[in-house]
């Protein structure tokens, strides 16, 4: 039965879907059959795995479609045990029709345990910068939220209002929702407001967050262009590393290998 973990922010540009992407990778190339799951309406994930061709079924069918099946939507890639389910909402209308069956809050949770959670070991889920009801569908079907945090003090502001949002959905809606950690990322050791942050928020927040810290590399931004994960197109780089450090130290935290 698939562990299904997400990457949820209300904050935008903090590394999520680079995050959820190479996560994923990390799990497949560890041997661990996986799916990655888009559900934010930007699509990030197309370009950073490089998928060319416009994707005729995926999240809209997944939400708007009963008779949905995953071999319907499932996409396989060029990293061996990892496939991809992709988002195909590309009008508003589309939108506004998923958003209305995603006020049902378990819709994803009950798909993805009839078709997908016996299939994978792994289920990655990049969310919405929001806490809207895509997002929510996401935290609610997951065992593990992920908390990316970009190291800058705006940041901790945003991860605030958001813990806050959590409680609530907690609290309301149900209170087995679970944060796995908070992951810094993207970076520099030679900023000292970056050093500054990462104290404080250690300082804070204590084993809440992971020892695992994403840097800053360059080699990242690379593959992405090119449509590439950074683990297969570098792997001695420090992102890669990153990232297969931080599959290792979710694999030992929670007891899953």
């Amino acid at each position: 039965m698939a562990t299904v973990i997400s990457f949820a922010s209300q904050k935008g540009g903090v590394g999520k879907t680079t995050s959820a992407v190479h996560l994923a990778t990390a799990f497949a190339l560890g041997g661990y059959r996986t799916l990655l799951l888009d559900l934010d309406p930007q699509g990030s994930v197309y370009s950073a795995m490089g998928v060319k061709q416009r994707v005729i079924q995926g999240t809209l069918e997944i939400f708007c479609q009963d008779s949905t099946t995953l071999s319907d939507v499932l996409l396989p890639t060029s990293t061996e045990n990892m496939h991809l389910i992709l988002n195909d909402v590309d009008r508003l209308a589309h939108e506004n029709e998923l958003m209305k069956v995603a006020a049902d809050y378990h819709h994803l949770h009950q798909w993805l345990a009839r078709h997908a959670r016996g299939e994978f070991e792994f289920i990655i889920i990049d969310v919405p910068a929001s806490t809207n009801a895509l997002s929510i569908n996401a935290m609610v079907a997951s065992n593990l939220v992920i908390v990316p945090m970009q190291c800058e003090a705006l940041a901790i502001k945003s991860l605030k209002r958001f813990l806050l949002a959590f409680k609530d959905l907690q609290a309301n809606i149900d209170p087995n929702l679970r944060i796995a950690g908070i992951l810094l990322t993207m970076f520099d050791h030679e900023i000292p407001a970056h050093q500054k942050v990462c104290r404080q928020v250690y300082q804070t927040l204590g084993e809440s967050v992971f020892q695992t810290i994403i840097p800053k590399c360059p080699q990242v931004l690379d593959a992405s262009a090119a449509g590439m994960d950074v683990i297969n197109r570098s792997l001695n780089s420090i992102g890669a590393t990153g990232y297969i450090r931080l599959a290792n130290e979710i694999l030992d935290r929670f007891r899953l290998r």
